[in-house]
């Protein structure tokens, strides 16, 4: 399809979705429940903002076009929310019917008049003293999932709560870990077939991590699937020991995807530990850097797809899979923190492609099955410093999720052009505890530092793997990314910049600075019929701490901390 073409098709397609778009009464806003069909039918659905990953294929795609190219510059606030707390805020707003559902960091989560931004209830989870410190990168959530009467939220106490959604009151509360041995949770839940299904933080500490499936009505354990494998099992020796395996983190703190048709959940898995030390765990260290394809009734895996095995740069594959059908392909698309945009076949796992997001130099190519080819001047040792390591962890695509439009086929990355310098140490050593402690963290570092970056904005064709433009800003791009009907891609900065792009060129149309870093991601829904677009706003988190402010943009460090939503619409 050529850009005017596919202009004049989304032109056509958003004068379409403006007028199917019903108005909502207040009864029906109060009233109805969320339905398994509803989930199933969600991206179909421009009226509301169902799941914290917008619908089961993760595209974070709306077919609203209200705003548009057209007249995206009439953009204001129509509401500011208070999250009254600071530090990161990771949350999705999801929304039903006029209402607006959304976590803080610190255990919060409220529920909103999606038109008017006034509060209709909230819940606070009372958190431990420390659990905090057993956290690695702040104490933020991603955001809810709806079902039934129900809104389910996970906390960093590594508890699943099932509140009522119109009163916010406990209907069950499950304990699904250990927060004392670093078993956190920050992930936005996923309900597949009755089930709420989540995932755990921690594999900067020796863990052995895993997906929590929770019967939605009951709060009762549907399953549990670790993600390395155990004595026994296929896999368990690529960790060179059992003391290596059921230490080695792997975690699933990035929301998955499920496609109904196929019957498959897909899950990411995460950086094995320590993060940057391989001689303890010799092997490829399955599944840790995977997105497992898994049987939502039972957890069972059915195949998987390994991006970096046997990492020793804290590339943490877990970010999220989005199924997109690209013709007569069904595929799941994959941006990597290993600085590759990946497209794996969904049916059976099989490489499509590996295309560079970011400068990569860590590999030299893909064997044909797409298993990573080193460069051995880029591999850290107890001995050696390896210079200039790129993309560095945060590097390439980070944890900030990326969208699909699926009706052009084209994906949006949110992404950063950082490098490292990086030398490798054994416990006792640099930043490592003298053994393995749970609760204490394992990071396999010496010595690391981080040369300064920019960020950049990136488009690609998904089904060739060509990249069609680039925006390059400043800072990384550290907000999800929303793409619309109306030919817009909404991205948001640690500078507090909300900002709308054309789709076809990357043209910046419009921003608004909102006060603090954006680190959550926006959504977009209804109400009477107009269209609002809602992003929560609040620096903080490992990427202001750490990774930036010593070095990758070094001029974060001083960044102002919040904690808000905003809601859009036109003037």
């Amino acid at each position: 399809m050529s850009i005017k073409n596919a202009g004049a098709c989304l032109a056509l397609l958003a004068g379409i979705a403006m007028a199917m778009v019903p108005a909502l009464s207040d009864t029906v806003r109060a009233q109805s429940v969320v339905t398994n069909e509803m989930l199933l039918t969600a991206q179909e659905d421009p009226n509301n903002w169902l799941m914290a990953i917008g619908n089961y294929t993760g595209n974070r795609f709306s077919k609203l076009g209200q705003v548009n190219t057209s007249n995206v510059a009439n953009l204001v606030p129509k509401w500011i929310f208070s999250l009254g707390t600071l530090d990161a805020q990771n949350t999705t707003p999801v929304v039903h019917n006029g209402v607006m559902y959304a976590t803080a960091s610190h255990g919060r989560t409220y529920a909103l008049d999606a038109e008017k931004g006034t509060e209709i209830w909230r819940y606070l989870h009372e958190l431990p003293e420390g659990v905090g410190g057993n956290m690695c990168c702040d104490i933020g959530n991603r955001g809810v999932a709806l079902y039934g009467d129900k809104v389910f939220v996970a906390t960093p106490d590594a508890h699943v709560v099932a509140l009522n959604k119109d009163t916010g009151e406990v209907v069950w509360d499950r304990a699904i870990g250990n927060w004392e041995h670093a078993y956190t949770m920050t992930v936005a839940p996923i309900v597949v077939k009755g089930n709420v299904i989540a995932g755990m933080s921690g594999a900067e500490y020796p863990t052995r991590l895993y997906l929590e499936a929770l019967d939605a009505e009951t709060g009762a354990q549907a399953w549990r699937r670790y993600t390395i494998p155990g004595p026994g099992e296929f896999g368990h020796d690529s960790w060179g020991s059992t003391e290596a395996a059921m230490n080695g983190g792997a975690s699933t703190w990035i929301t998955g995807s499920y496609d109904p048709e196929l019957d498959i959940l897909y899950w990411g898995v995460g950086n094995p530990n320590p993060d940057w030390d391989g001689t303890v765990r010799p092997g490829d260290n399955l599944y840790s850097n995977s997105t497992l394809a898994l049987n939502p009734d039972t957890g069972e895996i059915k195949f998987y797809f390994q991006y970096t095995p046997a990492d020793v740069w804290d590339y943490d594959g877990n970010n999220e899979p989005i199924l997109v059908d690209l013709g007569d392909e069904k595929v799941w698309l994959h941006g990597d923190r290993n600085g590759f945009l990946y497209k794996i076949d969904r049916t059976n796992g099989k490489f499509g492609y590996g295309v560079p997001i970011s400068k990569v130099n860590w590999a030299t190519g893909f064997t044909p099955e797409g298993r990573p080819i080193w460069n051995m001047e880029k591999v850290p040792t107890y001995d050696y410093e390896a210079k200039d390591i790129c993309p560095a962890s945060e590097g390439g695509k980070w944890w900030n999720p990326m969208t699909v439009n699926p009706e052009t086929g084209w994906v949006f990355v949110p992404s950063r052009e950082i490098c490292v310098d990086i030398k490798s140490a054994p416990m006792g050593a640099g930043l490592n505890p003298d053994k393995r402690t749970p609760g204490k963290p394992y990071w396999g570092i010496g010595t690391i530092g981080w040369n300064t970056g920019y960020g950049q904005l990136v488009a690609f064709d998904g089904r060739t793997g060509e990249k069609m433009w680039v925006v390059k800003d400043r800072s990384p791009f550290t907000g999800g990314l929303l793409s619309t009907r109306g030919g817009l891609v909404f991205a948001g900065t640690p500078e507090g910049e909300f900002r709308a792009y054309h789709q076809e060129t990357g043209e910046e149309l419009w921003s608004f600075q909102t006060g603090s870093g954006i680190f959550g991601s926006p959504s977009t829904y209804t109400v009477d019929g107009k269209q609002f677009v809602a992003v929560p706003s609040g620096f903080g988190g490992w990427t202001g701490w750490a990774h930036f402010g010593q070095g990758g943009a070094p001029w974060l460090k001083d960044s102002r901390k919040g904690g808000i939503i905003i809601g859009f619409g036109l003037n």
